[in-house]
C-alpha cells in the first residue's frame, strides 16, 4: 500500500502570500477568458440576426459575397501555410541537429569561430537583415517566391536552434558514445540508435518553437512577397482589413482567426509535456 505524502503546512505569511497570488492570477485571467469567450461567440453568431450559425465559416470551401468585397476560399492560403510550416520545421530540425552534434562532439578548425558567429547572429534582429536578404534573393532570382521565403525562414531560425540542441548534446556523457564505438558501432550508428534518443526533449523544443514561428509568420511574407499569388493565412487575413475599416464583418473575421489558431492550440496542448521537459533539460544540461 502506497504511503500518503505528508501534507504541506504553510505558515501564516506563506498562506497570505498564496491567497494574494491566487487573487492576482484570477484578476489577470478573468478579463482574458471573457475576451476569448466573446471572440469565439462572435464566430458562431449571424452578424445581422444574432442567431447561431455556421455560415461565417463558408470561406473554408466556397466564395463568400460580402457588402464590400468577395472573399475567395482560404484553401490556397491554407495549403501554402501548411507547406511552408512543414518544410521550415523539418529542415530546421534536421540541419540544427547535425550542426549541433558536430559542434558538440567533433574537433575541427574553425569550431570556436562558428560557435561565436552563432551567438553573434542571435543578437541581430531579423528585421535589420531583411534588406540584405532581399538583395541576395533578387541575385539568386528567388525573390517574390515561396521557395525564397522558406530559405530565409530556415536561415533565420538555424543559429538559435543549433545553439539550443548543442547544449543538449553537451549534456550527454561522452562515455555512452564511447561505449557504442567500442562495441563496434560507427559514429553515425551510435548517433542514430543511441544519442538521438537522449536529446529528444531538445528536438521536441526546437520543433515546437519552429512550428509556432513558421505557422504565424507574417513579416517575411509581407516583406518578401510582392503580390497575392502566394498567400498564407496571415496575409490572407491582412488583405481583408484596412486601417479605416474592416472589409468583412467581425463575425467572419473571428471565424477566420479560430481556423488560424486551432492548429497552434492543438499542437501546443499535445506537446505541452514534452515542451516542459525540453525546457528543463536545456536548463540543466539533460
Amino acid at each position: 500500500m502506497a504511503k500518503k505524502k505528508p501534507a504541506v503546512v504553510l505558515n501564516r505569511g506563506e498562506a497570505r502570500n498564496q491567497k494574494i497570488a491566487i487573487v492576482v492570477v484570477a484578476l489577470i485571467c478573468i478579463p482574458i477568458v471573457a475576451l476569448y469567450f466573446t471572440f469565439f461567440r462572435l464566430a458562431f453568431l449571424d452578424p445581422d440576426t444574432g442567431a447561431l450559425t455556421l455560415d461565417n465559416f463558408q470561406f473554408l470551401y466556397t466564395t463568400m459575397d460580402k457588402k464590400l468585397t468577395t472573399i475567395d476560399p482560404i484553401g490556397p492560403a491554407m495549403r501554402n501555410t501548411i507547406l511552408f510550416t512543414v518544410l521550415v520545421t523539418a529542415c530546421e530540425v534536421l540541419i540544427s541537429c547535425m550542426a549541433g552534434y558536430a559542434l558538440s562532439r567533433l574537433r575541427f578548425t574553425g569550431r570556436g569561430f562558428i560557435q561565436n558567429m552563432l551567438l553573434i547572429l542571435r543578437m541581430f534582429p531579423n528585421l535589420l537583415l531583411l534588406i540584405g536578404v532581399l538583395y541576395v534573393l533578387m541575385t539568386l532570382k528567388l525573390s517574390n517566391s515561396l521557395a525564397g521565403v522558406i530559405l530565409v525562414a530556415i536561415a533565420f531560425r538555424i543559429p538559435g536552434s543549433t545553439f539550443i540542441i548543442k547544449n543538449h548534446f553537451d549534456g550527454v556523457p561522452r562515455d555512452i558514445e564511447n561505449s557504442c564505438l567500442v562495441d563496434g558501432c560507427t559514429r553515425f550508428s551510435a548517433f542514430r540508435q543511441v544519442i538521438i534518443h537522449l536529446v529528444k526533449p531538445g528536438l521536441a523544443s526546437i520543433s515546437i518553437f519552429s512550428f509556432l514561428s513558421a505557422w504565424s509568420n507574417y513579416i517575411l511574407f509581407n516583406t518578401l512577397i510582392f503580390n497575392s499569388k502566394t498567400p498564407v493565412i496571415a496575409t490572407y487575413m491582412k488583405s481583408l482589413s484596412r486601417p479605416e475599416q474592416m472589409i468583412v464583418d467581425y463575425n467572419t473575421f473571428a471565424a477566420m482567426a479560430i481556423v488560424y489558431m486551432l492548429p497552434v492550440i492543438v499542437f501546443f496542448v499535445i506537446s505541452q509535456k514534452t515542451l516542459m521537459q525540453g525546457n528543463v533539460a536545456g536548463g540543466k544540461g539533460v
